[in-house]
């Protein structure tokens, strides 16, 4: 556990100890980090230095920044479209956007997927967004391997225009950081080394540092207007992930259907829905995957940890909804290839919007358990299978209360209430898992 302190020109770390996997990897220490001077950590591989920048920037929401060459960066946006959602997520104005890629040499990038740049250009990127945010103290993870002189040139610049506003580094790097300071006249460097479970540090070189003062950082709340606009922006760079579910639940049915020619009423219902649950449930371990494999969650962590609650339930309607208006269509079809009436189409459908909405909030919390498990996605599945069946059960009672005789109200009023009763506590238990994942 560590305990951060800021003070006017230095960031204070007191430690009891790290572990990671049930590994002791350093004892107790006590470091002080200076304001403008590069601080660079090294030690073999496995001693602990990516353990040790996560603990500090878990321990420093809206004050630290854990950085790596692909720092939230998903293939299917365009550049700018990545660049403005970090600046609505923070609030700040869109005009200092050619700024900042002009700094970084990507004035004539803006316009390219992320996916297709090189690893050199998505470091370049990443950067970018580090000057974006502002966030006090950086901690970069290997940041020198993906660049090549001229990238080096450019994160010396970055790490000069930080330094020069008072900021904190500390950088975890087997490259010789010196090259940085060919690039960085007046700065300091200086080298920590963990070694034997202890933290060794030396006296700062070359240089005399920049002694300024750091002003408090507030902890601001991401506008819901730019988790939404994040949301469509992905859906419609990534339509497949949602489309999948919608194909496997066509071709699922379909094969019934050619297999048993023209089931009965109440057959098809059934293989509808478990055939419609089946899709929506494989689909969701990938929900969240890739915003913590880029490092995006953590990113809206630490600018406010209360963030993760909204944009946990941001995504989850996203996704309802998507799900609802590629799935909708798809049962229509069926239906009418099953020979149900309108009324029961009708009724089906209606009846499958309302398990949607009841089924995909819990299934959010379900993809965060995967994460959380580091691959137990089978094991979670069969956890989460019960909580399927009743959505099943009041499903099937909705889809066929007129063919009862009955009123289908009561059925998709559990249903509709079982969706907003895991919107109302998903939000809390989403924001204790993501914090558990990046620990």
């Amino acid at each position: 556990m560590i305990q951060a302190a800021l003070l006017s020109n230095q960031l204070r770390l007191k430690c009891t100890g790290l572990q990671a996997a049930g590994v002791v990897l350093t004892g107790e220490f006590d470091c002080t980090l200076s304001a403008g001077v590069v601080h660079v950590l090294r030690g073999a591989n496995g001693v602990g230095k990516s353990t040790l920048l996560r603990t500090v920037c878990n321990a420093m929401p809206a004050q630290a920044v854990l950085f790596k060459p692909d720092y939230g960066l998903r293939d299917e946006l365009l550049v700018h479209e990545h660049l403005t959602n970090v600046l609505q997520h923070l609030r700040c104005e869109e005009s200092s956007l050619e700024t900042r890629l002009a700094q970084v040499g990507l004035s004539d990038w803006q316009f390219e997927r992320i996916g297709t740049l090189s690893s050199g250009q998505r470091a370049r990127l990443g950067l970018c967004t580090l000057l974006l945010a502002q966030f006090k103290v950086w901690l970069l993870d290997e940041p020198l391997n993906a660049l090549d002189a001229d990238g080096c040139s450019v994160l010396a610049n970055s790490l000069c225009i930080h330094l020069s506003q008072g900021g904190f580094v500390l950088m975890a790097s087997h490259v010789d950081a010196q090259q940085l300071l060919q690039h960085m006249p007046g700065v300091s460097l200086c080298n920590h080394l963990i070694q034997g479970g202890e933290l060794l540090s030396e006296s700062a070189v070359a240089g005399t540092g920049i002694n300024t003062t750091l002003e408090s950082v507030s902890k601001p709340k991401i506008p819901i207007a730019a988790l939404l606009r994040r949301e469509w922006v992905l859906l419609l760079g990534n339509p497949q992930a949602v489309l999948w579910g919608a194909l496997f639940h066509w071709m699922v049915l379909s094969f019934f259907g050619i297999g048993l020619g023209k089931p009965g009423v109440e057959f098809s219902q059934v293989a509808v829905w478990v055939s419609l649950l089946l899709a929506v449930l494989l689909g969701a371990k990938d929900w969240f995957a890739e915003d913590h494999r880029v490092g995006w969650m953590r990113f809206v962590a630490h600018l406010n940890p209360e963030n993760l609650g909204m944009y946990w339930l941001i995504r989850v309607l996203a996704t309802a909804v998507a799900q609802m208006a590629v799935l909708v269509p798809v049962t229509g079809l069926l239906a009418l290839q099953f020979g149900l009436t309108v009324t029961q189409g009708v009724q089906l459908i209606v009846a499958m919007i309302a398990g949607l909405w009841a089924i995909v909030p819990l299934l959010g919390v379900v993809a965060l358990l995967v994460m959380l498990t580091r691959g137990g996605a089978v094991l979670v599945y069969l956890f989460a299978l019960p909580l399927l069946v009743p959505v099943l059960i009041f499903g099937l009672e909705a889809s066929r209360a007129v063919d009862l005789g009955r009123s289908a109200a009561a059925p998709l009023a559990v249903l509709i209430s079982m969706g907003m009763l895991a919107c109302l506590l998903g939000p809390a238990v989403a924001r204790r898992l993501i914090q558990l994942i990046q620990e």
